[in-house]
């Protein structure tokens, strides 16, 4: 019995994969339609483009020392001040991807400088630009701020008090 079902269920395989034929005689004539297809794909690949602009990182201590001459005792009464030149600076992390992006900024300071630096807007998660608007890109605009009073380590050609490291995700 199993032999039988297994030989009739073969046959209505072979049956059902045939392919429609027509037997034609002379002068006979059979139109076939032929199809033609269109597909399209766009594909549209994650372009990454994160401009980084910094103003000048560069700040200048300016003390001033003055000596107030005492008639009296002759002696000298020292009197020293100092201040920055400017006591911040931008960083500027511009996204022009269209794919979002997230910036962050970390400052570390050099040690035994006496000069501490901070920085406000340390990550933001930059929207991916619109198209035709470059000028409304999102940016994240992180300022350092420095204080404090330099050691004898920061001299008047310059030295490393710092680094800012930018990250982006």
């Amino acid at each position: 019995m199993k032999k039988a079902l297994t030989v009739l269920l073969a046959v209505l395989l072979i049956l059902s994969m045939s392919t429609v034929a027509f037997a034609a005689a002379p002068g006979d004539s059979e139109n076939i339609d032929v199809t033609g297809k269109y597909n399209s794909t766009t594909t549209e690949g994650t372009v990454y483009s994160v401009d980084i602009t910094w103003e000048n990182m560069t700040f200048t201590y300016n003390e001033t020392t003055e000596k107030i001459w005492n008639a009296a005792d002759h002696s000298y009464t020292v009197v020293t001040t100092g201040e920055w030149d400017k006591t911040t600076a931008n960083i500027t992390v511009t996204n022009h991807s269209n794919a979002t992006v997230t910036a962050t900024v970390n400052y570390s300071a050099v040690e035994d400088t006496g000069i501490t630096g901070t920085l406000n807007n340390t990550e933001k998660t930059l929207a991916a630009g619109v198209e035709g608007k470059p000028q409304e890109a999102d940016a994240l605009v992180a300022t350092l701020t420095i204080s404090g009073t330099p050691t004898d380590a920061v001299t008047n050609t310059g030295v490393k008090i710092g680094s800012i490291t930018i990250t982006l995700s």
